[in-house]
C-alpha cells in the first residue's frame, strides 16, 4: 500500500508539472522582452458616477446608449515590448490613454476620433507631445507595467522567481487540469500576508485565450477575467514610434 501511495503521489507530481508547462513558452517569451499582447478587460472596476442624473439626460446626453454609460464598460489594451522600447495602451472603444517609451524617453499622450474621420492625439496639447525622462527607478522598484493594474498583476506572475523584484508576488503552480468546453487550465497561487491571491489561465490547446484574476484581502475582494487577443513574439514595430498625427516637441 505504501509503494502504491508514493507511485501515486509521483504521478501526481509529473501530471503537475506537464499541465504547467503551457505557460512556460510565454514566460520565454515575456522574458526576452520583445511581445505584441492584446487583451480586453471584461470585468473592469466600475467608474463613480450618479446613474440617475445620467439616465435623465436622456438621448440628449451621456445616456444614449443607457444609463450605465460610465460604468463596467469592457476594457482593451496593448502592450509591445522590443528591448528598452515599449508602448502601452489602454481605453474604452475608440478613446485611449498611450504611452510611448523609446529613447530613454517617455511620451505620454491621448487617442480620440476626429469629427472628420480617423484619429486626433492630445499629449501637453492638441497634437503636440513632449517627453519626459524615463524613471529607471520606478521601474527598477515596481517592474514593468501592463496596463492597468490587474493585468499587470496576471502578467508580471508569468515571470520566473529569480526574475522579480521584492515588490512582486511570487506565485506558485497549484493544480491543472480540463474543462467540459475542451480548453485546458493551469491555477497559480500567492499568499502575501494578509492578502491571498489566484490566477487561472486558459489554453486551447497550447495558445493563452483567457486569464482569471481573484485576491482576497482582509475581506475585501477583487476579481478580473481578461479576454487574450494576441500574445506572440513580433513587436509591432509601427507603434513604437509617435503616430504621424502628433509632433514631439520635447527641447532637448
Amino acid at each position: 500500500m505504501k509503494k502504491f501511495f508514493l507511485l501515486a503521489m509521483s504521478l501526481l507530481i509529473l501530471s503537475a508539472q506537464v499541465e504547467a508547462a503551457k505557460i512556460d513558452s510565454y514566460q520565454k517569451i515575456l522574458e526576452s522582452g520583445r511581445y505584441t499582447i492584446r487583451y480586453e478587460n471584461l470585468t473592469p472596476a466600475p467608474r463613480i458616477t450618479n446613474k440617475d442624473v445620467v439616465e435623465l439626460y436622456g438621448k440628449n446626453g451621456l445616456a444614449v446608449e443607457g444609463k450605465d454609460f460610465f460604468l463596467n464598460r469592457p476594457l482593451s489594451g496593448v502592450i509591445v515590448g522590443d528591448g528598452d522600447n515599449r508602448y502601452e495602451e489602454i481605453g474604452y472603444k475608440d478613446f485611449f490613454q498611450c504611452r510611448l517609451i523609446k529613447g530613454g524617453e517617455n511620451f505620454i499622450f491621448t487617442r480620440y476620433p476626429s469629427k472628420n474621420g480617423g484619429f486626433e492625439y492630445f499629449g501637453e496639447k492638441k497634437g503636440k507631445v513632449s517627453a519626459n525622462p524615463r524613471n529607471y527607478l520606478v521601474e527598477m522598484l515596481s517592474g514593468e507595467s501592463f496596463g492597468d493594474a490587474n493585468f499587470t498583476e496576471m502578467m508580471t506572475a508569468i515571470i520566473s522567481d529569480s526574475k522579480k523584484n521584492s515588490a512582486q508576488k511570487k506565485y506558485k503552480f497549484v493544480a491543472g487540469g480540463n474543462l467540459d468546453n475542451g480548453l485546458t487550465y493551469e491555477d497559480f497561487s500567492a499568499n502575501d500576508g494578509s492578502e491571498v491571491s489566484a490566477i487561472r489561465y486558459y489554453f486551447d490547446g497550447d495558445t493563452l485565450k483567457k486569464i482569471s484574476f481573484a485576491t482576497s484581502d482582509k475581506g475585501k475582494i477583487r476579481k478580473c477575467i481578461v479576454k487574450i487577443l494576441a500574445f506572440n513574439s513580433s513587436p509591432e514595430q509601427n507603434l513604437l514610434n509617435l503616430p504621424s498625427g502628433l509632433v514631439d516637441t520635447t527641447k532637448r
